[in-house]
């Protein structure tokens, strides 16, 4: 099935299309509100102003999540990650971003906007390290990202990482990594000291950043188990990418450092969402890559050997079924 996969372009739309189908139908049949907003979500809080249907608001979930989904793919085939014709990453990343998700919620939307973060970080050719410009716009959307989900500033985690691997340690980096970060901040600031509410925003981000551990609880469910085998599944996916690294070129692990490296920070703010299933929203990107990985190797041998590993082959699309099922199932 992956082979038919692999060469069919049209099979892979059939899949993607049935897929989320399949995670979306349940929440379109019975569609849920959005949440309300935090203390601090000034973006989220505008959308949710509107005062979307619930049905309406399913729908927007699921295409801002399809559309992401098809970004990223451009970009990540873009940078030579994986294949030209190869529509994995769309998928898993529909499948990671859906299978938490019921509609419109804060990290959903800064799920999304991460995509733009990882591609100011990409580059393209030697130099091997980023411009000026591409820093100042990470760090914006990072901004940007918080504006939904205050939490989100915890991408900075990925952005100091990936900042070692293109040596920004100059003082002009920090300097355009904090007016990138304040950017957003400051046209908001404004709005807000217009409204005279400036005041009123700094108690509400520290109420918003406050880690509170009380609502954590577990109980064993199906998409209990269903939310392990995914997370099981990416852990082992990233191990087996982080053993290619030594086999590609330094442009490659620069790019791949810099779309893996948000599981960083997605491990960081499961603080800020004890609760079991975890959301799987910021570990969407990365997994993205890690599974195109894990599945785009196909195996090809000839005469017997080919006979000797066909049960690879099927152990492989039994897998792919098993993350399939356990994402909607979650």
């Amino acid at each position: 099935m992956l082979k038919l996969f692999e060469k069919s372009a049209v099979f892979q739309a059939f899949v993607i299309l049935a897929v989320t189908a399949l995670l979306w139908l349940p929440h379109i049949a019975d569609p849920q509100p959005m949440p309300a907003p935090a203390p601090f979500a000034p973006l989220y809080g505008l959308f949710y102003s509107f005062h979307f249907s619930p049905l309406l608001s399913v729908f927007l979930a699921m295409a801002l999540v399809v559309i992401g989904g098809l970004i990223l793919n451009l970009i990540i085939a873009d940078s030579g990650l994986v294949a030209q014709n190869s529509l994995y990453p769309t998928l898993f990343y529909i499948l990671f971003m859906s299978a938490t998700s019921d509609t419109l919620t804060p990290t959903l939307f800064a799920g999304v906007l991460a995509i733009a973060f990882v591609k100011k970080l990409l580059i393209h050719g030697t130099p091997f390290t980023i411009s000026s410009g591409k820093i100042f716009g990470a760090t914006a959307m990072i901004g940007l990202c918080s504006l939904f989900y205050l939490p989100s500033l915890l991408l900075l985690l990925s952005y100091f990482l990936v900042a070692i691997s293109y040596r920004l340690y100059g003082w002009r980096d920090w300097m355009l990594l904090l007016l990138g970060l304040l950017a957003p901040y400051l046209l908001l600031w404004l709005v807000l000291y217009f409204n005279g509410t400036l005041a009123e925003s700094f108690p509400a981000m520290a109420a918003s950043l406050a880690v509170d551990l009380s609502p954590f609880s577990f109980r064993f469910t199906l998409s209990v188990a269903a939310n392990a085998v995914l997370l099981l599944f990416f852990a082992v996916s990233l191990y087996l990418f982080w053993r290619q690294f030594k086999e590609k070129t330094t442009l490659w692990q620069k790019n791949a450092t810099a779309v893996i490296m948000p599981a960083v920070s997605a491990v960081a703010l499961i603080l800020y969402a004890p609760g079991i299933p975890l959301n799987l929203h910021f570990f969407a990107i990365p997994f993205a890559l890690a599974a195109s990985a894990r599945f785009s190797a196909t195996i090809r041998h000839q005469g017997f050997g080919r006979n000797r590993h066909q049960w690879k082959e099927r152990f492989r699309d039994l897998l792919f079924l098993i993350v399939i099922a356990a994402a909607v199932i979650c």
